[in-house]
């Protein structure tokens, strides 16, 4: 059954707070570290699916130039993320220690009691793989100046896990992010995650 964090307005993102939406889920045990040769191992068994990224609609005046790149640098972000907290590593594990690359400090300290939500680490002791099937970015963008001041990004991903608990899972809603220190970054997310 899915389980939701609590949306945030447009009017929130204008805030430009740190905030995060959260559910109790108890933090992982021990951490374990990702090498190299893991990622590389779990590229060639399962080719990454590409990511769909596309621009829903622009709130203010921005040159065509400047969406592509918004376009393209938040893209990446919400990859990153995917990678790290579902895709990424090799399984089984129970751990997901850099879970959140791409958050602001706020919303990854949040995230990190929510990762039942926001990680594969729930199912992950009992499956053996995992492979995307669908990655879909749509973005909102508030601009003023002709500059993206924050975006709104709606998200799908869905991948199959085979093992103990084989299953499809889709991990939807939206991820809320600022450009801080010339990098776009995610300081809240209104999430939803189910299987079946």
């Amino acid at each position: 059954m899915p389980r939701r964090c609590a949306g945030l307005a447009l009017a929130v993102v204008l805030a430009l707070t740190g905030t995060a939406c959260t559910s109790g889920s108890d933090p992982s045990a021990s951490p374990e570290r990702i090498s190299r040769n893991d990622a590389q191992a779990s590229l060639a068994a399962h080719p990454p699916v590409p990511t769909t990224a596309r621009i829903h609609r622009v709130h203010g005046r921005l040159p065509d130039a400047r969406r592509k790149a918004v376009r393209l640098q938040v893209g990446k972000v919400v990859d990153r993320w995917w990678d790290a907290a579902y895709l990424g590593g090799t399984y089984p594990r129970s751990s997901f220690p850099s879970a959140f690359p791409g958050f602001t400090a706020g919303a990854e300290k949040r995230a990190r009691s929510d990762k039942a939500l926001l990680t594969n680490q729930t199912r992950g002791p009992h499956i053996d793989s995992v492979s995307a099937t669908r990655k879909v970015v749509s973005l909102d963008i508030l601009a003023t100046g002709k500059q993206a001041r924050t975006v709104t990004a709606h998200v799908v991903l869905r991948f199959d896990s085979s093992g103990d608990r084989a299953a499809t899972t889709t991990v939807r809603g939206r991820l809320f992010l600022i450009r801080k220190r010339g990098a776009w970054r995610i300081f809240g997310y209104d999430v939803a995650k189910g299987s079946k």
